[in-house]
């Protein structure tokens, strides 16, 4: 007999978009509808350094120079980040994370935690347990993260 229920991956997919339009959602109200991809990425990366440069946000994105420079533009015109001169590098600029950038990191956590609880509740202590176990049975063998996992993938146009 055939299988003909929708395969794991489809399934992924689907679960990985409604976990973010969940977090869009929270982060629209929090005060932060403009929220894209990969401002968070950006915005930590920022907030956890204070010699972060658009090269180094390049090479951690896997793009160009020119590329990111695009990204810490939008972001900064929306007023999460401030760019200045590098104190390491005078064709460079420094990339620093402003007080609404950490804001809206604090704001993704609460975020986070939130559906965290809620699907909690929805799927009950066996349901969530079993969830998480699938997730890292999927992962178990991976020992690179998502940040190595996309910088390997990902070709430089």
């Amino acid at each position: 007999m055939v299988d003909n229920r929708v395969a794991l991956g489809p399934s992924l997919r689907r679960a990985w978009v409604g976990y973010q339009r969940r977090m869009d959602d929270a982060m629209a109200a929090a005060g932060f509808a403009d929220r894209g991809f990969p401002d968070g990425r950006v915005l930590r990366m920022c907030a956890r350094s204070h010699d972060v440069t658009i090269a180094h946000i390049g090479r951690e994105l896997g793009i160009s120079r020119q590329g990111a420079a695009k990204i810490v533009a939008l972001l900064e015109e929306r007023g999460y980040l401030s760019v200045g001169d590098s104190p390491t590098n005078r064709r460079d600029k420094s990339v620093t994370a402003t007080p609404r950038a950490i804001e809206y990191l604090a704001a993704q956590r609460t975020a986070a935690r939130s559906i965290e609880r809620q699907l909690r509740r929805e799927l009950g202590t066996e349901g969530f347990e079993a969830l998480q176990r699938l997730l890292d049975g999927l992962g178990a063998d991976d020992d690179i993260g998502l940040r190595e996992y996309l910088r390997a993938r990902t070709r430089e146009l």
